[in-house]
């Protein structure tokens, strides 16, 4: 396949005119009636052809599907030491001493360059909304009407798999995150009010899907879900033995309020990719390389 940004903006028009000139089994469809127009004497154009010259747009290429990254936008001001130590038993005092381990876990390096480092696996929740047939007596042959019900009568719930290292992302965080939680409650916190802030337990995260873009250029971002106000309630048990050596994944499961999902169709994607191929990345006081770009407000 060629580079998937080599025909990112090719207009229908074109992809046509490349495949529509062949000859081509009498199965495959007229290209005026693809429009649903009855023009005479127009060529008959390859299904088969037609198909693979638009997977070679980036809009409808094949996406990767294990180039993704969660990002946190904030952890709780209450995960520390001193409230944990508070609210649980500790009967030597030094129980629950997750500060250092936290800090270094949720710092910058390990939680933004490439989201956070621990992610290993994460499933998006489904979409679904109930709906029921409208039963009458004696129908007879008649199919019944169908009533809308309810979306989704479950809560939302995000399941997340995090690895094990060596300094445990999940004990020193996420576990000591689900136990204040269940102490503080989804209660709406006053984020102004410092002595209720420290009890809101919850965050935003994001979930951003890259796929390539062309040789020597980063990839890009093709969807990125937003979670919002999410809440880990569950870390799934552990179990240790002597059996072998393997890549431990801690399976646990949030809550959420709403989520979201965006595309960068915004982002005049063609024309950035073909001015970073022509003239490299643009330098500060340079604008004249945009100048054919257009705003996205």
């Amino acid at each position: 396949m060629n580079d998937p940004f080599s025909s990112a903006l090719d207009s229908l028009g074109q992809n046509i005119a490349g495949v529509g000139t062949g000859s081509n089994p009498l199965f495959a469809p007229q290209i005026s009636q693809l429009f649903g127009l009855n023009l005479p004497a127009v060529p008959i154009i390859s299904a088969r052809d037609y198909f693979l010259n638009q997977m070679e747009s980036w809009f409808t290429a094949i996406p990767m599907t294990t180039q993704w990254i969660v990002l946190i936008d904030q952890y709780p001001p209450g995960l520390k030491t001193s409230i944990i130590q508070g609210l649980e038993r500790n009967a030597s005092g030094n129980e629950f001493d997750i500060d250092e381990a936290k800090n270094i876990l949720t710092a910058y390096p390990l939680q933004k360059v490439v989201g956070c480092l621990f992610a290993a696996n994460i499933t998006i929740p489904n979409e679904a909304w109930n709906v029921e047939s409208a039963y009458v007596d004696n129908n007879r042959g008649f199919l019944p009407g169908v009533l809308g019900g309810s979306r989704n009568h479950e809560a939302p719930v995000l399941d997340i798999g995090f690895r094990e290292t060596n300094t445990s992302f999940i004990d020193f965080v996420v576990r000591p995150w689900v136990i204040l939680a269940a102490h503080f409650g989804l209660v709406a916190r006053d984020p102004n009010d410092v002595t209720q802030a420290i009890k809101n337990m919850k965050c935003n995260m994001h979930v951003m899907q890259y796929t390539r873009s062309r040789a020597g250029v980063s990839m890009i971002p093709r969807k990125v879900w937003s979670f919002y106000n999410c809440v880990p309630f569950t870390v799934n048990e552990e179990t240790l033995d002597y059996t072998e050596e393997k890549m431990v994944v801690h399976n646990t499961r949030w809550t959420y309020s709403n989520y979201t999902v965006a595309n960068n169709l915004y982002l005049p994607i063609g024309e950035i990719i073909n001015n970073f191929a022509k003239y490299g990345l643009p330098k500060i006081g340079n604008p004249s390389l945009f100048q054919g770009f257009k705003s996205p407000v």
